[in-house]
């Protein structure tokens, strides 16, 4: 057989399979086929399960059942004819289903099985539901028993007017596409979810949906209350309600790519969320937002209240700064005078002690003289000390700096300025050290000066590791024996040395001592155990004065 046969013999197979073909059309055809090519035996075996399957499923119970049983017979006797045995047996199957449907039909014929006691009533219980229903249930609507309700639901799918299902033991029972024709012919009306309303009508929240082109497909009663539009059937386009949504709107606030707020008037804000669902149509979701923005502008407003008073503390804040650079500036130039003048005058007091001192005539120095050069000199330490610059912040360089003799020399000074203080210091065994030198002497200095003046009575230093570990002692006056230790430094006016300290990387502590009345002040100042080259530093005494100098009154130096 040529190509071009073989191509049409197929081509009329398809039409008895797609079921275009009458049973008479599908006889003839298939016996040529059979006949002419026996190599088509299983392609003719494809179109008759085909044939077969379509005609169960589909309920199809008409008067061509037997002469599709013969077309089927046929076929198997030719194929067996063949030499084809185990096709002929499985078409052989194909007629037996024919024809039990066949017969089927014959002794329940549909007119005969919708004029049965139950038929029209159990048809009308599923058609209502508009869904499954389960067999308790239609028991329970029929008041049938489980018997005889399985003889009417059996006749029915006999029919092909329900399809059953099962979830256990339980059954249900659904209306086919041919029960559905059948019940509205019986007037029996269909709930037909096809039919019913869509799903955004039952939202409770707002709801609007447009296909992915934008046209409107509809929108639940909420979101045309929320957005005070017209009946549903007006929904615009989404490009015109946005537009015109747009317009009505005071402001708009974009919060992000797909969500968006719009005031409506004084008190209304109505947030929108646009996003994209399962089959592809774009659903927007409304919400009132009123409470939300009423409280977000409350927390505005005063986010600019603070931020206004924020700026105005700064204005002030600089002022202050630049008051008090002037401030140091002219303080910077008394300070110089008064160094000057009080060098002068110490000056030539020592020399007026040191010509009497060497004049033959008389060597005897009065004491009062003495007591101007020690006053004189005291004075020069505060007014250097005291009125110098408070470093609080800043890299400073490193430099050697001898603690004991920083504060031997303020104590000093401290008991001249006030014979009436009986402080004491223990810094003899703290070597020289490096380290922020010029920081640390202020605070050393002021601890002593001015701590001395408010209760302060011992000073301890010593080396600890890589850190200067000074203690200072302080005994609160009766005025203050309620005070927090914190509260006592800051009445020392001291808390400008706790910011040097924590600002050089030290540690400033204050504490209260186990008698109740002292307070104890604790801080640590790093110094470095490297120098610049990486070498380890070496601490020692400080070194000796040379025997040329002559040494200072009391600790008290120029």
């Amino acid at each position: 057989m040529s190509a071009t046969d073989r191509k049409a013999f197929e081509i009329s197979l398809d039409r008895i399979g797609r079921g275009d073909a009458t049973p008479a059309e599908a006889a003839a055809a298939i016996r040529k086929a059979l006949t002419s090519e026996p190599s088509l035996t299983e392609r003719v075996y494809d179109v008759l399960r085909d044939v077969t399957w379509r005609t169960l499923t589909s309920r199809s119970f008409g008067g061509e059942l037997s002469q599709w049983f013969e077309v089927v017979r046929h076929a198997s006797a030719l194929a067996a004819s063949r030499n084809a045995g185990g096709m002929s047996e499985r078409m052989r199957a194909f007629a037996d289903l024919i024809s039990q449907s066949a017969r089927f039909a014959e002794l329940q014929p549909l007119e005969e099985v919708l004029k049965r006691k139950h038929t029209k009533s159990l048809l009308s219980a599923i058609a209502g539901a508009g869904k499954a229903v389960s067999n308790i249930a239609l028991m329970s609507i029929l008041g049938l028993r489980e018997s005889n309700l399985s003889r009417v639901t059996g006749a029915l799918q006999g029919t092909g007017l329900i399809e059953r299902s099962s979830s256990g033991k339980e059954a249900s029972f659904a209306l086919t596409d041919l029960g559905r024709r059948v019940a509205r012919k019986l007037d029996i009306a269909v709930n037909d979810p096809a039919t019913d309303r869509e799903w955004w009508h039952q939202a409770p929240y707002p709801l609007a949906i447009w296909t992915a082109s934008g046209e409107p497909v509809g929108a639940n009663a909420a979101f045309y209350r929320l957005t005070c539009s017209k009946e549903p059937h007006v929904l615009p386009s989404l490009a015109d309600w946005k537009m015109t949504i747009a317009k009505t709107a005071r402001d708009e606030r974009l919060t992000s790519k797909d969500t968006w707020r719009l005031q409506i008037d004084d008190a209304t804000w109505i947030q929108f969320m646009e996003t994209v669902t399962s089959d592809g149509s774009l659903c927007i979701l409304g919400s009132d937002v009123s409470l939300a923005m009423k409280a977000m502008s409350e927390v505005e407003h005063a986010l600019k209240i603070a931020k206004e008073a924020e700026a105005l503390a700064r204005r002030e804040l600089a002022d202050i700064q630049n008051r008090l650079v002037a401030y140091q500036s002219a303080n910077s130039h008394v300070r110089d005078e008064i160094m000057s003048v009080a060098a002068r005058s110490n000056q030539r007091v020592r020399e007026t002690i040191h010509g009497w001192t060497h004049t033959a005539e008389n060597q005897i120095v009065p004491n009062e003289l003495h007591a101007v050069e020690k006053d004189l000199g005291a004075m020069q330490v505060a007014v250097r000390n005291l009125m110098g610059p408070v470093f609080t912040e800043g890299n400073f360089a490193s430099g050697w700096i001898d603690p004991n003799h920083v504060v031997t020399e303020a104590m000093n000074t401290a008991r001249e300025l006030d014979p009436s203080i009986h402080a004491t210091a223990s810094f003899g065994k703290v070597p020289r050290v490096r380290g922020a030198a010029s920081p640390l002497r202020t605070v050393l200095n002021h601890m002593v000066l001015i701590g001395t003046r408010h209760g302060a009575y011992e000073f301890r230093g010593a080396l600890k590791g890589s850190k200067l570990v000074t203690t200072v002692r302080v005994k609160s006056p009766d005025e203050h024996a309620q005070l927090t230790p914190f509260e006592v430094v800051t009445s020392l006016g001291l808390g400008y040395c706790r910011a040097i300290v924590e600002t050089n990387g030290g540690a400033f502590e204050v504490r209260e001592t186990g008698s109740g009345t002292d307070t104890m002040i604790v801080f640590s100042w790093p110094i470095e155990d490297r120098t610049a080259h990486g070498g380890k530093i070496k601490y020692g005494p400080p070194a000796k004065a040379s025997k040329s100098r002559r040494r200072p009154v009391r600790g008290i130096v120029d």
